[in-house]
């Protein structure tokens, strides 16, 4: 890569006006934020010279990274492609602060916590929520951003401690063909194609595939298949109306991996490799396809409107067995090897499908010497959750030692007797009205309100239940930023959330009466840029805190969840993304959390960290050219000790693994490149689950790997 050039451009692009990240990002080969729509014609189209906006791609964005009144991590295409990551939530162990839940009653697919809270719902592709349960591949993603802290005044419901948006791939105005062939250790066999077609002055054709095939190393048993394909087509590239429409295909057939059983707080002490599933039977099958239409046009340089729309259908069927006690955990000195688990089967198939449209309209003015940009927003959203339950077979199948489960037991075969056919149906509309002034060239402000009226019905006519539920709420937002030069900014701000009672499309007796959870979170931070614009830094210090959590209420079984419950995360976070010389990138974050349980009808969790909440988290990866042709490449993962259930009494260890890579570009059209994974092959655990003493899980982290690729690139 030639980066003085490429620098040399971006500080130019810097002096304009650029946020800094884009900018680093560019400089590194990394494409943050890009869109086909707003990239100038004829730039885009190589790695090494990616154009991006500057600003986030979420569209009522009004400001640059580096003028965003909030901490936001943002994954480039090319961290994916040197890191040879194959899926988001592998992808987002680059973003201190996130931690992995594990499955349970047959869910699956990308389950996170973030700054402490749960955001399995906070999943956005291109601004608009993808509420499908799914593995997301990352064969079309150019970029991973992640928005931390509350955030419903853009992205509506949910966003308790923030949103992981995907930026999609789209057309660019070139003519290239790559191509990627990979195999591993871990019997991986992977092949990802990216062809781009420029077919009218302003307009092209764009299309991404990928299939693949992979065991986990040490992980006996478990299987990731899936393929997908992407095309996109885009007209007005360059101009001052554009239109993307795209289209997104994945399909999965895995042998999911519900881990290992807690005992005595503790995960059971047994191989890595210890399989407690019935992998003659257990599947995970899922078939996403997503159609978007993206409109721009650009009235004037003051004025402009943004229109994006949406229609996902997402199909899953999930068969899982995963370890049970039955009706009694083992009692506390009990010799393992007198323990018997069961087989916990909640299997469950279904189709989630979503219709929904978020336009917003752009207006710059000046009032007297202060600038304005407002943005009036609106959204309708239509999500619906149609689900088919069958019974559980835990009955059925014999336990098995805990030490040495048997994965070729015999039992009844796959469960067809249905037990319930629940349907979730809601209808969300929404306005937003935002305004952000500049006041001088120092001082810029933020002020917003989001108002959303969320219905939701559900419907079950095995059991008869019939449930609805409207919660009409306002979400706030101001922020305050001081730009003492042009290459700092302190920032304080003040937003909220709120979680309604079927925000995962589920509605309960328990629940279906219950107002929404809502939370408030202040931060301050700053961000600056240093060595000349080739790095970017941010760090911030918040509190977010809910005050009406939802928790069961003792004195009344028939409706056992009421919102009485506080709890409190306090952190401090820190990041940095660049180069720290002309051959030496970095990304690199930190992230300490103080979680607590301040109030709760369970006196045992009071004063409790929040599940799955680390204390302290850090990631580092740096990357060296030694020559032109030769770059080398390394980092860690830290995650500290975190409590699996809410009382603090079971916990999941804390670890450090360590990957390298190294590539070699052979020709100018050939490179040469080979990972290596948890190099001192350290036996960790990555996922948690835990709803009881009788039922928990933890899911290990994959033993060392290596995975060698050729990539061809025309």
């Amino acid at each position: 890569m030639d980066r003085q050039p490429t620098l040399a451009r971006n500080v130019r692009r810097l002096q304009r006006g650029a946020s800094t990240t884009a900018c680093l990002a560019s400089t590194l080969g990394f494409s943050t934020l890009a869109s086909a729509a707003t990239a100038p014609p004829g730039e885009g189209a190589d790695q090494s010279d990616i154009v991006v906006t500057g600003s986030p791609s979420v569209s009522a964005f009004t400001a640059t990274l580096q003028n965003t009144p909030q901490n936001v991590n943002v994954i480039p295409a090319q961290v994916l492609s040197d890191q040879a990551v194959n899926s988001v939530q592998d992808a987002l162990k680059n973003v201190p602060g996130i931690t992995l839940n594990a499955g349970e009653g047959g869910t699956h697919g990308d389950n996170i916590n973030l700054r402490g809270f749960a955001a399995s719902d906070d999943f956005f592709l291109d601004g608009l929520r993808d509420t499908g349960f799914y593995t997301r591949d990352s064969f079309n993603v150019e970029a991973i951003e992640v928005y931390k802290g509350p955030a419903s005044t853009l992205f509506g419901r949910g966003s308790t401690g923030g949103v992981v948006n995907q930026v999609s791939k789209t057309p660019k105005l070139d003519d290239f063909f790559r191509a990627t062939v990979a195999g591993g250790s871990n019997s991986e066999e992977r092949g990802t194609a990216d062809v781009n077609y420029q077919f009218m002055d302003d307009a092209a054709f764009r299309i991404n595939a990928m299939g693949m095939d992979a065991g986990v190393a040490d992980r006996d048993f478990v299987k990731n298949r899936r393929w997908g394909v992407a095309p996109s087509i885009s007209f007005g590239i360059g101009r001052p109306t554009t239109f993307t429409l795209e289209y997104l295909h994945q399909q999965q057939d895995d042998i999911p991996d519900y881990g290992i059983p807690f005992a005595f707080g503790k995960p059971v002490p047994v191989p890595r490799e210890t399989y407690y599933g019935l992998p003659s039977d257990d599947r995970t099958r899922t078939r996403v396809n997503v159609v978007t239409g993206l409109f721009k046009t650009q009235f004037n340089d003051h004025l402009w409107f943004t229109d994006t729309a949406r229609y996902g259908n997402y199909f899953f069927d999930s068969r899982e067995t995963a370890a049970h006690y039955g009706t009694a955990p083992p009692a506390p000195g009990t010799p393992l090897s007198t323990v018997l688990t069961f087989r916990d089967r909640p299997s469950v198939q279904g189709t989630v499908s979503t219709l929904m449209n978020d336009a917003d309209l752009h207006w710059k003015f000046d009032v007297g010497p202060v600038a304005n940009h407002l943005v009036v927003g609106w959204e309708v959203d239509r999500e619906e959750s149609n689900l088919v339950r069958f019974a559980n077979q835990i009955d059925q199948i014999p336990g098995t030692p805990i030490l040495n489960p048997d994965p070729f037991e015999p039992f009844p075969g796959h469960q067809t007797q249905v037990t319930q056919r629940p349907d979730t149906v809601t209808n969300t509309i929404s306005g937003l009205v935002q305004d952000t002034i500049d006041i001088g060239s120092h001082i810029e402000a933020t002020a917003g309100v989001r108002v959303d009226r969320f219905h939701a019905t559900f419907n079950e006519p095995i059991t008869a239940q019939h449930f609805a539920h409207t919660d009409t709420i306002a979400s706030p937002r101001v922020a305050l930023i001081y730009k003492p030069t042009d290459a700092v900014s302190i920032y304080a701000s003040y937003g909220t959330s709120y979680d309604p009672s079927a925000e995962n499309l589920s509605l309960t007796a328990k629940t279906a009466s219950l107002a929404p959870e809502k939370d408030r979170t202040f931060e301050i931070g700053a961000k600056a840029q240093a060595l000349n614009g080739r790095l970017a830094l941010q760090a911030a210090v918040f509190e977010t805190r809910m005050e009406n959590a939802r928790v069961g209420d003792p004195t009344n079984p028939a409706n056992p969840q009421i919102l009485a419950g506080e709890e409190r995360v306090r952190g401090f976070e820190a990041d940095a993304i660049g180069h720290l010389t002309d051959e030496l990138e970095i990304i690199a974050g930190y992230t300490h959390l103080d979680s607590r349980t301040v109030k709760s009808t369970d006196p045992a969790s009071v004063g409790a960290p929040l599940l799955n909440t680390a204390p302290n988290q850090a990631n580092l990866w740096l990357e060296y050219e030694f020559v032109k042709s030769l770059e080398v490449g390394g980092g860690l993962n830290y995650l500290g000790r975190r409590a699996a259930d809410v009382d603090d009494t079971a916990h999941v260890p804390g670890y450090v693994t360590f990957d390298a890579m190294a590539s070699y570009q052979l020709t100018k059209q050939i490179k040469l490149q080979i990972n290596a994974y948890n190099l001192t092959n350290k036996y960790y655990f990555a996922n948690s689950y835990f709803s009881s003493p009788l039922e928990n899980h933890v899911v290990p982290g994959a033993g060392r790997s290596v995975l060698g690729s050729i990539s061809l690139a025309l």
